[in-house]
């Protein structure tokens, strides 16, 4: 019993994958517009262009005979480039130059250039199930009767946004420890912002609190997304991790998350609070207030508040722990600040 106990303290009994050493050649740049990759680096990979193949490509022609250039970027300017003419409807799902999906994407934001790269040469690269991959599996198909109820929990296809917190949830890519560093530092700014949209004071302040996580991390137990932890004053005894004891009234525990796309795109999760609250507030909860503020700022939920009901699962996960740590769960050890 007691090594379960401790097993359960820790998120690395989860699925936690973050690959060890730094990247070569040290800093890693992640603003900027995406990057065209040299056509060497495609034709050594024999990257096939989506023009050439009929069934995915919704232009596809006899007039289409990609040539290297193409064959390297599915958006160059060439006949059978998807993204060239109104024929080839912008919009269309299997349009690897679509919208938000373009690995040719729009404008300025925080990428994973090792990723960016992949996605941007291969556009039918590792999402399987990626609506804006033209390659994607026909299980991927929106069609799918998996993929039908968006917001029924039991569907392992259910929606991220349904329930932010599941393991299924669309946490991203793995990353090496540098580029986590490199892509919260990217990110953080746009995180707080967001954050601040809610008009919870917390999500305003909690970022200039101790932070307890030497760098992001893989969490298994917020959707594989990459988190920090920080915690107020109040909960200066976290600390201490599993010798902190019951944390006292007004203790706020903070964690902030990210995901990233597997074209290497970084975009922001969501923000989970736990604040400890009198005796008798919530014994269903162990007396903590949970609240998820999402990354356009609005609220999902907050315990004994408007959507309640919906923290309860984030309520009992963390009572699974043993009573002595007071419902806290801690990151591994790797990534602890001593």
């Amino acid at each position: 019993m007691q090594s379960r106990k401790k097993m359960l303290l820790s998120t690395t009994m989860l699925p936690l994958i973050v690959f060890a050493g730094a990247v070569a050649g040290g800093a890693i740049l992640i603003s900027g517009p995406i990057a065209k990759p040299a056509l060497a680096q495609c034709a050594a990979k024999k990257i096939v262009n989506p023009c050439a193949a009929a069934k995915p490509n919704p232009c596809a022609a006899a007039k289409c005979s990609p040539s290297i250039a193409a064959a390297c970027n599915p958006c160059a300017a060439a006949k059978c480039n998807p993204c060239a003419a109104a024929a080839c409807n912008p919009c269309n799902p299997c349009n690897p130059c679509a919208g938000a999906c373009s690995p040719c994407g729009a404008g300025k934001r925080c990428v994973v250039p090792r990723l960016q790269a992949a996605a941007v040469c291969n556009p039918c690269a590792a999402a399987k199930c990626n609506p804006c991959n033209p390659c994607a599996a026909a299980a991927c198909n929106p069609c799918n009767p998996c993929a039908a109820a968006k917001c029924n929990p039991c569907n392992p296809c259910a929606a991220a946004a349904c329930n932010p917190c599941n393991p299924c949830a669309a946490g991203g890519s793995e990353l090496r420890d540098a580029e986590a560093v490199a892509a919260y530092d990217c990110v953080l700014n746009e995180l707080k912002a967001a954050y601040a949209k809610s008009g919870n004071g917390i999500a305003v302040s909690y970022a200039g609190w101790p932070r307890y996580s030497k760098q992001a991390y893989r969490s298994g137990t917020h959707g594989g997304r990459y988190v920090q932890n920080y915690a107020n004053a109040e909960a200066r005894a976290y600390g201490a991790y599993e010798n902190a004891g019951p944390m006292p009234s007004g203790a706020v525990l903070a964690k902030d998350s990210f995901a990233v796309k597997p074209n290497g795109q970084v975009s922001p999760g969501p923000l989970f609070l736990m604040e400890k609250m009198s005796a008798g507030f919530n014994a269903d909860t162990g007396n903590w207030r949970y609240t998820m503020i999402m990354p356009n700022g609005s609220v999902f939920g907050t315990t004994g508040g408007a959507g309640g009901a919906k923290m309860q699962f984030c309520a009992d996960c963390h009572l699974s722990v043993a009573p002595e740590v007071d419902s806290m769960l801690f990151m591994p050890e790797a990534y602890r600040v001593n």
